[in-house]
This record gives C-alpha cells, structure tokens and sequence, in this order.
C-alpha cells in the first residue's frame, strides 16, 4: 500500500510540474483576442487587441457634446469635444493571469469654445487643441482564478510632453512635462481600467 501511494505521489507532482511548465501564459492565450472596455477618462471607450503573444494595440475614443451653451450674443448653440487614443503595448513579462507592459501612445484631443476674438461673428468656436505623446509602463490583472479569464484589470504609470494650441487667434502654443497614472487611483477616484476579450 505504501508503495502504491509514493507511486501515485510522484505521478501527481510530474502532472503538475509538467502542466505548470506548458502552461500558456495570459498574452500567449490572447493573441487574436479584442478586448473592449474603459481605459481612461480621456478617452474612455477603448479597444485592445493582440496582434500576437508580444504586440497589442490600443484604440480610444471620447466624445462630450453639450446642447443648449449661451454664446456671447445671448444666443444658445452646442460644442463638442473629442479625443482619440492610440498606443501599442509591447509584453515586458507574461505570466498565467497577469501581463506587464511597456507603452508609447499619442493622444488628440480638442475642447471646443468660443474664441472670443472675432468681431464680426461674435458667436465664432474653436478648439483648444492638445497632443499628448507617451510612455508607460502598465500591467493588465486576469480574474481567471475568480472563474472569469477573458475579464481584466489594468492600470499603468507614465510620462509624458504635451503640446497645447490654444483656440484664440494669434494665441502662443505651448509645451507641457508630465507624469500620468492611468487607471490605478482606485482609492479617491474609483476609476480602474477593464477590458472584456472576446
């Protein structure tokens, strides 16, 4: 009996040796995978997907439209706002439900207003207009032991040069350093990251 139960020992730990070394890892079991879901509250709805085990990308869009906005003469109008996102992670580390990355990413955005400076169109709009180049450095969370593997959690810390023109005529751009978290300030804000693959 005793030599049964060692042989049955040793068989289970070379199962789980040798399932745990052949294990795909979470960027390997997605390639060809899109994931949808919020990245960040710039542009909000976004799009990963995997192009292979190394290489995603990363599409962004946000949108704000406001009706009924009083223009200088009184009268109402509507402005728009947009932002686009696009950046590629490249997989620093992959492991069964977690991945680390390095990304570079650009971001458009423009805040529509009134420029103020026109004086036969008292009502006349422009944008604010902001690129914003970026690396970062980010991990991406799978809650498969939670029995959920194609649901993720993500959040990612970078810096950053902005470049800023703004809508008045004649008024200077201007260039901008900074550091950026994205997605992981859960305790003040509540914002995370999260992509649903299919």
């Amino acid at each position: 009996m005793y030599r049964v139960v060692k042989f049955l020992t040793v068989v289970a730990l070379m199962v789980a040796v040798t399932s745990s070394a052949f294990a795909q890892t979470a960027n390997q079991r997605l390639e060809g995978s899109t994931g949808v879901g919020y990245f960040n509250s710039v542009a909000p709805v976004g799009v990963r997907h995997w192009v292979n085990d190394g290489v995603a990308v990363d599409v962004g869009v946000g949108v704000d439209y406001k009706n009924n906005q009083v223009a200088p003469s009184a009268a109402t109008t509507s402005l728009f706002d947009y932002a686009f996102d696009l950046g590629v992670p490249v997989v620093m580390h992959g492991e069964e439900n977690m991945i680390v990355y390095f990304r570079p990413g650009v971001t458009l955005s423009g805040v529509q207003g009134f420029t103020n400076t026109n004086v036969s169109d008292v009502d006349a709009k422009g944008y604010d207009t902001t690129v914003r180049g970026e690396v970062a450095l980010g991990g991406e969370f799978f809650l498969g032991q939670f029995g959920w593997p194609n649901l993720s959690l993500s959040g990612q810390v970078g810096v950053g040069v902005d470049w800023m023109k703004p809508r008045a005529d004649g008024a200077d751009s201007s260039v901008q350093f900074s550091t950026s978290t994205t997605g992981v300030d859960i305790t003040k804000s509540g914002n995370m990251g999260f992509r649903l693959y299919f």
